[in-house]
């Protein structure tokens, strides 16, 4: 069986030790099929035990799937969460009713097979399997068969890669009603893939999904009300759109609104607001917001500062790769913040960002070949990182940098 995605294994091991937020996060995944098998069980359970804990968006999703939360004053007074019956799976295992199903002509079967084909759920992968699976379903008139037919042609699994394709079923799909197909098709328009970018018609198609619940079409919807493409430009449009997916469990959306929050756009500022939502995106594995969050956590924005969680989440996005997140964490390994002093972690970590071209990084890193003692690194590498900071076309970084490379001079041999 293929191994579960980061983004899984993470909220996994946060819902596990009690984190309401994954445990959230976790049962919207099997709600909607999102890097997971749908798994209704599994879905109510996860969403049951972050509402025990008073989460309004899990509590709100449990009742419209029918179970009822009695009101208690302790958690351990609730009842266990009565299923609600799927016929489609009767009383066998879900794999192989499904299955059973399929082969008997039952379309969404048909799908759900594909699915497990297309991600190896139950054996090794076969995308060419999985198209036969979803072309029967499709040729059945199914909206999920179509759609996934357009999401294999986008992503050349199981054929040839084909992006005009992709957009043709994607808008049979898209016709029917379909949310996914919906999106899909705008996505693609939006950044003009198998064709010239089109944000009007694109936001046609996130509007749609979006009256559907549809998270990252409400999330779309916001990045176009924010840069004023297709659509006016909002930001107090953008901000609803966005909170509308970020109470979804959308990361970017999270993100998003947490930085309009931080700097007061499109609503009133509230840094508090700002921290929390930065941390839900970050728990999901968002980079940029466990570099937010570890910012404002070391500057004691919105909560109280506290030098080495900032390091922790610092180190989470720099091994992400995020430039930013190593120049800034390497700076609290040089300054001895949230760690032991370690100037050998520092430059290790300044040259990572630099090699990405942070200026900021490059000069940080030649700077320790004059103050550090022992210094990391020599002076000859100290001159090309001063050179490439004295290059960045950043005004004050290019005046430090001209500056140093003039005091080398006069330390040459």
């Amino acid at each position: 069986m293929a191994p579960e995605p980061e983004i899984v294994r993470r909220n996994r091991s946060l819902a596990e030790s009690g984190d309401s937020a994954a445990q959230f996060n976790l049962g919207n995944m099997y709600r909607l099929g999102y890097q997971v098998k749908a798994d209704q069980q599994q879905a109510i359970g996860w969403l049951l035990r972050a509402a025990q804990q008073g989460h309004k968006e899990a509590r709100d999703i449990l009742g419209t799937l029918g179970v009822v939360i009695p009101e208690a004053t302790d958690k351990q007074d609730l009842p266990p969460a009565e299923m609600i019956s799927d016929p489609l799976f009767g009383n066998n295992e879900p794999g192989e009713a499904v299955r059973q199903a399929a082969e008997r002509g039952e379309a969404e079967a048909q799908v759900a097979v594909g699915n497990d084909c297309r991600d190896g759920i139950g054996g090794a992968q076969d995308p060419v399997k999985a198209m036969q699976w979803y072309r029967l379903a499709a040729d059945q008139g199914s909206a999920k068969g179509e759609c996934a037919i357009g999401m294999m042609y986008e992503r050349g699994l199981g054929v040839a890669s084909d992006l005009a394709e992709a957009k043709s079923w994607y808008l049979k799909a898209a016709r029917q009603g379909d949310a996914q197909a919906q999106f899909n098709l705008g996505n693609m328009i939006w950044q003009g893939r198998g064709g010239s970018p089109n944000p009007e018609i694109a936001a046609k198609w996130f509007i749609k999904a979006a009256d559907q619940g549809d998270a990252a079409a409400m999330f779309a919807l916001g990045a176009l009300h924010e840069t004023g493409q297709g659509v006016p430009h909002d930001e107090v449009q953008a901000a609803q759109h966005y909170r509308d997916a970020a109470e979804r469990g959308d990361a970017d959306a999270q993100f998003n609104l947490a930085n309009m929050l931080r700097e007061g756009r499109g609503l009133e500022a509230d840094l508090s607001e700002a921290i929390t939502l930065y941390r839900r995106a970050a728990e999901q594995g968002l980079a940029a917001a466990q570099l937010n969050y570890g910012l404002m956590v070391a500057a004691g924005l919105g909560i109280p500062r506290n030098d080495e969680a900032a390091a922790r989440w610092l180190q989470r996005a720099a091994e992400q790769g995020l430039a930013a997140a190593q120049y800034y964490l390497a700076t609290l390994a040089e300054q001895g913040r949230g760690m032991p002093r370690d100037v050998s972690r520092a430059a290790s970590l300044y040259r990572q960002a630099a090699l990405q071209g942070d200026a900021r990084a490059q000069y940080e890193l030649a700077c320790l070949a004059l103050t550090a003692d022992p210094p990391p690194i020599g002076l000859a590498e100290a001159e090309t990182w001063f050179k490439a900071a004295a290059a960045s076309g950043i005004t004050e970084i290019e005046v430090a940098a001209t500056r140093a490379l003039r005091g080398l001079e006069g330390l040459r041999p």
